[in-house]
């Protein structure tokens, strides 16, 4: 009856549910090294190209910065947030880049009809754990 119990418990341990193959790929956008791929993330299909984290925090800094409005402070304040999130994601000696989060630009979605949805000028943050399924490159009308 011991044996089953510590059998049964080793069966049903889980490792760790990322993808070593993707991440090493984001890992590689993060040096800059990206690449389009197309991914499978909560039942939708999204292509575009794997981009680093850095890339992703300062656009999206810049964008918050250069959004119309009077109120210059608090837009800094925000974007501020997203320069010290670059600052993480920087290729330095000794220097972990976090490997939670990849970062597709120009992001393109599959519709229900079989056709694609992009959205071109905005970089997507998608959580590495989440993809249940990825390819290199992606559909010529993507």
């Amino acid at each position: 009856m011991a044996n089953e119990r510590e059998v049964s418990e080793a069966a049903t341990k889980t490792v760790s549910t990322q993808d070593s193959a993707l991440s090493h790929l984001v890992s590689c956008a993060n040096l800059g090294a990206g690449m389009v791929v197309t991914l499978v993330v909560g039942g939708q299909v999204v292509a575009g190209e794997l981009v680093s984290g850095q890339e992703y925090a300062l656009y999206t800094a810049k964008s918050i910065r250069s959004i119309q409005g009077d109120d210059a402070s608090l837009k800094n304040s925000i974007a501020l947030f997203f320069d010290d999130l670059a600052n993480d994601y920087r290729v330095e000696e000794g220097h972990d880049i976090p490997l939670n989060y990849l970062h597709i630009k120009d992001p393109s979605w599959m519709t229900g009809n079989g056709g694609w949805t992009s959205v071109k000028g905005t970089i997507l943050r998608v959580h590495i754990a989440k993809v249940s399924g990825f390819s290199l490159g992606k559909a010529k009308n993507a």
